[in-house]
């Protein structure tokens, strides 16, 4: 599963950030990584800044391989969640992508293999 952080704004309710966080949870399996369910690194902060004005970002750390679709797909279920926990208008979200190589991912102390999709 790929790493993602998601900032919002100060004072966001600790009930909310954790409808946010399952939400994107689930989003990511539906979406970008279907088959990797043994990891959970989703992560919500708060950051100063409102919404529209540097907030809410969300920063997805990966593995090169996804195809554009399955990031835009990502990309839409967060807009939605966001929409609908923090009434976030989808035009003030900023996602971030940043693909590193799979050797620069680790997990138990090994680098992890090259992306593939599930079907492969």
């Amino acid at each position: 599963m790929p790493v993602i952080r998601i900032e919002v704004p100060e004072g966001t309710g600790q009930k909310t950030k954790a409808r946010i966080r399952n939400g994107i949870k689930q989003a990511v399996l539906d979406t970008l990584a279907p088959k990797e369910i043994k990891y959970d690194y989703v992560a919500v902060s708060e950051a100063f800044g409102g919404i529209g004005d540097g907030l809410p970002l969300v920063t997805v750390d990966l593995r090169p391989g996804r195809e554009a679709e399955r990031k835009k797909a990502l990309v839409d279920a967060i807009a939605a969640i966001l929409q609908s926990e923090l009434g976030v208008d989808p035009i003030d979200l900023y996602v971030l992508f940043r693909e590193n190589p799979a050797e620069n991912h680790y997990t138990g102390g090994a680098p992890l293999l090259d992306w593939v999709p599930a079907d492969q």
